[in-house]
């Protein structure tokens, strides 16, 4: 049987989509104190949003061949930075009324740090075309709403944040 990570760089290279692709393995902890192995498909690109400003992008799949669906996690990192802590507040009140009225099935948050970031919780099965249709629709909600979370004072967009 074709592992689930398989089929999904198979359909993403049909499609012309370009990763960076590595393999993190550690073990975790059951509810019993047992050690069990967990590995990690982590997929890297990034989405060009204008001249001069990327975003880098990430597609985290729990690999295994056990299983018939898996658990994935699809990042947008560094959108932008709060410059202004006074007025992480108000940012915080836009970035949910953005989440609840724009963003679809993706939704913005800001870390500790102040980095604006966006990302999608999702399942992956044998067919890998939704989460891969997910993956390409997340930049088409970023480019779309980048004029509307550009007008929220104390949050810089305007730079990459290497």
């Amino acid at each position: 049987m074709i592992k689930i990570t398989d089929r999904f760089l198979q359909e993403a290279e049909s499609k012309n989509l370009k990763f960076s692709p590595r393999v993190v393995e550690k073990s975790l902890k059951d509810k019993d104190g047992n050690e069990i192995p967990h590995k990690q498909l982590i997929l890297q690109t990034a989405l060009r949003i204008h001249e001069g400003k990327a975003v880098p992008c990430s597609l985290f799949i729990h690999d295994t061949d056990e299983m018939d669906y898996v658990n994935y996690q699809i990042t947008y990192n560094r959108i932008g930075l709060v410059t202004d802590r006074n007025q992480l507040p108000m940012i915080l009140e836009k970035i949910n009324e953005i989440n609840m009225m724009k963003s679809g099935y993706y939704h913005f948050a800001v870390s500790p740090d102040g980095e604006l970031h966006m990302r999608n919780l999702g399942i992956l099965g044998a067919d890998p075309l939704p989460t891969l249709n997910t993956f390409m629709h997340g930049g088409r909600i970023l480019r779309a709403l980048m004029p509307e979370l550009n007008k929220i004072k104390g949050l810089d967009l305007s730079q990459n944040l290497d």
